[in-house]
């Protein structure tokens, strides 16, 4: 018999006022060598986060910065070392029998990078979603159950005929697709997207990022959006969160952060996006050591690659503070300019950015614009 996934009684429901996802402190580290090694590798620091109703928020940083990790803390494949995790007002770090635990990964599902391997070659399509459909809704007979996935198969722009088919006889974005068709079968308030379009040619990019604005839309779901590039981030997201090294070093609205980007690692990942119609701008060289996360000492992270840093970003970690309303940066440099009433400094040219030039167009909402300026017919 089937467990009902339905969570038990009292503290389930959202306060007044409450996100439906809120992390305090969300902390990760790992231990590297053996049980009495000293090495400790700090993946993410203090994450402090929200994600609202019917809200898309990207996480955007590069390698090694965290993005990862924070989803696979979010849907609870690995357990924080520190901070907790709220959902819809309920610290979920202190779920532990299978019926609440099975209650929050269907509300709270995870869509992987690699579209290749996220499936069993030797079943079909349909084994992942009807699998799904039977542990989280056993109110579904096989019916209901072939119904639902016919349903959501069409919801994310697949031929219920597809359910059929098997992996290798479909293309990355359809495999893709079919991720997303087995986290909305489930019924989920919360979708959790890691780089799903990284390992996707170009062309078909922008059909993906469009489903999800879709879904958005049409679903009544919020997305955490993991990524790396920031044109994408600010075709699809209302809010951008950007980390570096395991730290969050500024987030705000998308078109504030990308527009107006006060964290000197913003401005050179816009930097790093050069428009090929502009001249050629000579970019500050950007030769600093790479950031140390294994055993770190106080300081910004960022300080060894930072062309404004002063002597304070190497005794004090800089904490996130306000620079505007909603828009905030962890930086001591754009802190001090806010106090003193002073315009915000660029360490790096962002003029010539194809992702700036973008945050001046139209966020998605169920368009078919497609992000970067790529047709998708």
């Amino acid at each position: 018999m089937v467990e009902s996934t339905t969570p038990a009684s009292g503290g389930t429901g959202p306060e007044s006022g409450e996100p439906l996802l809120r992390t305090v402190d969300l902390t990760r580290h790992f231990r590297l060598g053996g049980f009495r090694s000293k090495n400790i590798l700090h993946a993410v620091d203090s994450l402090s986060m929200t994600i609202g109703e019917r809200e898309i928020v990207a996480v955007v940083g590069e390698s090694g910065s965290g993005k990862t990790t924070v989803a696979r803390l979010l849907t609870m494949i690995y357990p924080p070392t520190r901070g907790t995790i709220y959902y819809r007002g309920r610290a979920v770090n202190h779920l532990h029998s299978r019926r609440d635990i099975l209650w929050y990964r269907g509300e709270v599902p995870l869509v992987f990078q690699d579209p290749y391997s996220a499936m069993n070659p030797v079943f079909r399509v349909s084994h992942g979603v009807m699998r799904s459909l039977k542990l989280h809704r056993p109110e579904l007979d096989r019916a209901g159950r072939q119904r639902e996935a016919q349903r959501v198969f069409d919801t994310v722009g697949l031929s219920p005929d597809m359910l059929a088919k098997f992996p290798y006889e479909m293309s990355g974005g359809q495999r893709q697709r079919v991720g997303f068709a087995q986290a909305l079968a489930v019924q989920p308030r919360l979708i959790l997207a890691d780089e799903p379009v990284s390992m996707l040619d170009v062309s078909i990019r922008a059909g993906i990022l469009n489903m999800m604005a879709r879904l958005r839309e049409e679903e009544g779901v919020s997305l955490l959006y993991i990524t790396h590039d920031l044109a994408s981030a600010r075709y699809v997201a209302d809010r951008i969160i950007v980390m570096y090294a395991g730290h969050q070093v500024e987030s705000g609205p998308a078109d504030a952060v990308l527009s107006q980007p006060r964290h000197p690692y913003t401005q050179l990942l816009l930097s790093a996006a050069p428009d090929p119609r502009e001249e050629p701008v000579d970019i500050p060289a950007d030769s600093g050591e790479p950031p140390r996360v294994i055993n770190p000492a106080e300081g910004c992270r960022f300080r060894q690659r930072c062309p404004l840093a002063i002597e304070e970003c190497a005794r004090v970690t800089p904490r996130l503070s306000p620079v505007e309303p909603g828009h905030d940066v962890a930086c001591h440099v754009a802190s001090a300019d806010v106090e003193a009433n002073r315009p915000p400094r660029l360490a790096f040219s962002v003029k010539m950015s194809s992702a700036a030039s973008s945050a001046t167009a139209p966020r998605a909402s169920g368009a078919t614009r497609p992000a970067g300026g790529i047709r998708h017919d």
